[in-house]
């Protein structure tokens, strides 16, 4: 039996309003386009320019609610922050009894 994967811990709380910055940063501009789908280029220059961009939030939202990462094994992730940055495995459902994603 194949174990299912977990969430990831992308980027800690610690690093606070630059978290998507730091998204955007920790994938290089090839990687980028092999690892991540459905953000667009414009949304990828707002974050980069950091949080003083007038459509940073905006376009943060957007790749919480749009982005697939996929990793080098071909497991898809989502995006998701509540404080920390998480990357969370396609299929997985948040779950109010446990307050975090279980598998179904």
């Amino acid at each position: 039996m194949t174990e299912k994967p977990e969430p990831l811990l992308w980027l800690n709380d610690a690093h606070g309003i630059h978290i998507p910055k730091l998204f955007a940063e920790s994938f290089g501009d090839d990687l980028r386009m092999k690892a991540v789908a459905n953000v667009s280029d414009e949304d990828w220059a707002i974050l980069q320019a950091g949080p003083d961009h007038e459509h940073y939030w905006d376009a943060w939202a957007e790749v919480e609610q749009k982005a697939r990462v996929t990793m080098p094994d071909g497991i898809e992730y989502s995006v998701y922050q509540d404080g920390d940055c998480w990357l969370i495995p396609v299929g997985m459902e948040w779950s109010d009894e446990s307050d975090w994603f279980v598998w179904p």
